[in-house]
Order: C-alpha cells, then structure tokens, then sequence
C-alpha cells in the first residue's frame, strides 16, 4: 500500500492505492473521498449520474478504482506519475466550454512578488488581461 496524492477540482486529497508498474489503483471510498465519484454497482455515481464501468474492465478491479483507466469514463484527462504517487485530473470538457461560453475564467491564488498571496477573482468583474511566462 501507497500513499499517493489525488489532485481533482482545485484540491488535493491523500490517498491510499496500489501502484502496479504505471498503474495506480486506488482504494474506492479513497477515490470517492477526492473526486465525488462513489463506485456503486451501477457503476461510478455521483449525485443522481451514474457512469458505468462494464466496458472498461481493467477500470476496477478488486474494489479498487483504476485512476487512469476511468477518466475517459467520467469524461476527464488525467495525469498519473505513479513513481511520485501523483494523479491530477483536468476538469471535464463541458465544464470548461461552459466557462468559456459565459467567460468565467477559473480561480486562481499565487504569491506576488512580496510573497503575500494574490487571488484572481479578487478584482472582481472587470476585464482582465493575464501575461503568462516561462523560462523554459
């Protein structure tokens, strides 16, 4: 058993999980705890939405959830360093065309230069031009 960090909807959750060569299954009431989604028999639900699972077998084995093998199912991309015990999932298609047809851009906190912590949305409804770098 492994400690791995579940990173879903702008938070992370600790998590145990089984990490197989690139695989990491992670325990179902773990994965339900980070992303909302409940595995039932039905499938993975959350709310009154359920996803099967029947056509991934390799989703779920043992009553643990395979966190790459489901993200397609939930309609998300995942990234999954299963050496550094990470799983990050990006948010569902629709959620993003949604924000983007009502152009809401999504919130966000980073430390300014001073070190004191700066959030987006703190400016409120006024349009907004964000500059991105990288050195690399």
């Amino acid at each position: 058993m492994t400690s791995i960090t579940i990173l879903d909807d702008a938070h992370a959750t600790e998590a145990d999980a089984t990490v197989d060569g690139d695989r990491v299954l992670v325990a179902a009431s773990d994965f339900a705890a980070a992303t909302g989604w409940v595995l039932k028999p039905e499938g993975l639900c959350r709310g009154e939405v359920c996803v099967p699972v029947r056509s991934r077998p390799d989703a779920v084995a043992d009553g643990r959830v395979d966190a790459a093998a489901v993200a397609p199912l939930l309609a998300r991309t995942a990234l999954v360093d299963a050496p550094r015990g990470v799983v990050a999932y990006a948010a569902a298609a629709t959620a993003v065309s949604d924000a983007l047809a009502d152009r809401r851009a999504a919130d966000f906190t980073l430390p300014q230069l001073d070190g004191t912590p700066f959030t987006f949305s703190a400016i409120g409804r006024k349009k907004k031009l964000l500059v991105v770098w990288a050195s690399w």
